[in-house]
């Protein structure tokens, strides 16, 4: 059950952790209380072996607004760099997790909240779903979430979306690359669940070091890349996962391939 009804509700579902932001007055603007309780969340699933897969979900009507704006304008000098601060251990810390992270996405996740559903490895996605980047519009830039923005969708459509400042909707975040999955509306937390319980069945080194090799490849020249990749599954293919996986293979009399 819920662990408290805070800015940010932390339930379990058998293995996978469902982190849900709850600051539905605001339409779960992040603030740094909230960034903040969201990073210690997530470092304690990375550290629980129970814990193989996490979901971020949201309280209605909206997956994120960004970032409350009410800081910016009452903050003082040193809680603004403290906020930069927490905003970049944040998007340092869903990639370097070590269990997937699935967003499921309702109503609007626009500026920080658009970085932050692009930061997870899979978006699952109401139909009624809207994504961008309106901070150009603000006199704002998105400076941090413009990383996860490229890696997700290339330079020039990112480019377009970053100085445009347009909010799409969701089939076209979907045809550019910004959601994996559409679904109708309601059911994006149940799907995003069954893909979490699905990554959860596999053996949890594999999980982890496939995700952590896509991240650094991605970064990385071609040569370099494949180098970096060659020496991974050499690792792998000599552990005992591997080697369990292998036989349990041929055990069930599949072809070889």
């Amino acid at each position: 059950m819920p662990q408290g009804q805070s800015d940010l509700v932390a339930d379990r579902d058998g293995p996978v952790a469902v982190l849900t932001l709850n600051r539905p007055e605001v339409r779960n603007a992040l603030n740094a209380a909230l960034v903040g309780e969201l990073l210690g969340r997530l470092r304690e699933a990375n550290e629980d072996a129970s814990v193989r897969a996490v979901v971020l979900s949201a309280a209605p009507p909206a997956f994120c607004a960004g970032a409350d704006l009410h800081e910016l304008v009452e903050g003082e000098p040193h809680a603004a760099r403290r906020r930069v601060e927490l905003t970049v251990q944040l998007h340092t810390a869903i990639p370097a997790l070590r269990k997937p992270v699935i967003a499921a996405v309702s109503g609007a996740a626009l500026a920080g909240g658009c970085g932050l559903a692009m930061s997870c490895d899979v978006v699952i996605a109401s139909e009624r779903a809207s994504f961008g980047y309106p901070e150009v519009r603000r006199g704002l830039v998105a400076a941090v979430v413009m990383a996860s923005l490229q890696r997700s969708v290339g330079r020039r459509v990112a480019m377009d979306l970053l100085l445009s400042g347009r909010r799409i909707d969701a089939e076209e975040a979907l045809r550019i690359g910004m959601v994996t999955e559409l679904v109708s509306g309601g059911s994006e937390l149940a799907t995003a669940l069954q893909r979490a319980h699905e990554f959860a069945q596999h053996p949890p080194s594999a999980v982890a070091m496939t995700k952590e090799l896509f991240y650094r490849v991605s970064d990385l020249p071609y040569p370099v890349a494949l180098r970096q990749a060659g020496g991974v599954s050499l690792l792998m293919r000599r552990s005992t996962e591997a080697r369990s996986g292998a036989a349990e293979f041929f055990g069930e009399g599949k072809p070889h391939v």
